[in-house]
């Protein structure tokens, strides 16, 4: 997320500097520094201006930087830029609760003995700590450190989108993938189209709406009926959409195994577990925001799809 240089830049600042200066504090050399206030300035953490011929360098208002420098301030004994770098942030956005090493690696998407590495360094500094059963978590006191990797993560996908439009809202984040939604049309590769639109690819046209929705990934390329199905729950869980939903699921070949991780993905799994306990049941098991089976079914039949 940030290399150790960036974070000591970020660490560094006070008020506005130049670049001269800055490598003064760093004990770097100006053109090092140059590229590294570079880097920085598009993404969107320090701002520069001009003054005379000389660039003035200042952190940007942007929340992360806050919590930075909090955390730095109070625990200034601390070598962050250090124990933050490689993929130290990665592994921290996922402490907001206990995560076993496996559990962690999974998510950051590193291997265990990344997870393991990465946590050593903080867990001799007493940021974080270990129980027998192998879990980590972070020492009171320090779960602010987390906090700061997820607003470090939401920043840098702010930028994203605002590169593609101002007008927008996320909806859902991760560390590396993002849902957001916005009344222009987005043609970058990386911004999947998902939401109700998308029904129509299974036959399931649903009525067009003035709002789009894109999922942002970089690794992700197609998107499944399964990842879709979350993603109209995480858009609208109200009943309506979950009727849409219900169509979905008995309409195409759904793999269950892959909808329930899915589900976990995008913390819809409490839905996701209602509405396949109501189409097993043949509605006999159901919540309020679900229809009679009776009303499903005529829905299901104006849709021609077969329960």
């Amino acid at each position: 997320m940030l290399t150790e240089g960036e974070v000591r830049a970020l660490t560094t600042f006070h008020g506005e500097q130049t670049v001269s200066e800055l490598a003064t504090s760093l004990d770097r050399s100006p053109s090092y520094t140059s590229e590294l206030v570079e880097r920085l300035e598009t993404a969107g953490l320090v701002e520069t201006r001009r003054q005379g011929k000389t660039k003035q360098i200042r952190l940007s208002d942007a929340k992360a930087l806050e919590l930075l420098t909090d955390l730095t301030q109070r625990y200034s004994h601390i070598d962050w830029p250090e124990l933050l770098s490689g993929s130290a942030l990665r592994v921290c956005y996922y402490l907001d609760t206990p995560r076993t090493a496996t559990d962690l690696a999974r998510h950051a998407d590193v291997h265990r003995s990344t997870v393991h590495r990465a946590l050593a360094p903080l867990q001799h500094r007493g940021v974080v700590y270990r129980t027998d059963d192998g879990t980590y978590a972070l020492n009171d006191g320090f779960k602010q450190l987390s906090e700061f990797a997820r607003e470090l993560a939401h920043h840098a996908h702010r930028q994203t989108v605002e590169e593609q439009t101002n007008t927008y809202t996320i909806l859902w984040e991760s560390l590396d993938e993002f849902l957001v939604q916005t009344t222009t049309e987005i043609a970058n590769e990386q911004f999947i189209p998902t939401g109700p639109d998308q029904f129509q690819r299974y036959g399931l046209p649903l009525l067009a709406r003035d709002r789009r929705h894109y999922l942002y990934s970089e690794t992700t390329s197609e998107l499944s009926p399964e990842m879709l199905c979350c993603h109209m729950l995480v858009i609208d869980s109200g009943a309506r959409a979950q009727s849409y939903c219900l169509l979905l699921l008995s309409h195409v070949d759904i793999d269950c195994d892959e909808l329930q991780t899915q589900a976990v993905t995008y913390r819809v799994d409490g839905v996701v577990d209602e509405l396949c306990t109501y189409l097993d049941t043949s509605g006999d098991q159901r919540t309020s925001y679900l229809p009679e089976w009776e009303d499903f079914e005529e829905l299901a039949e104006e849709y021609e799809v077969t329960l």
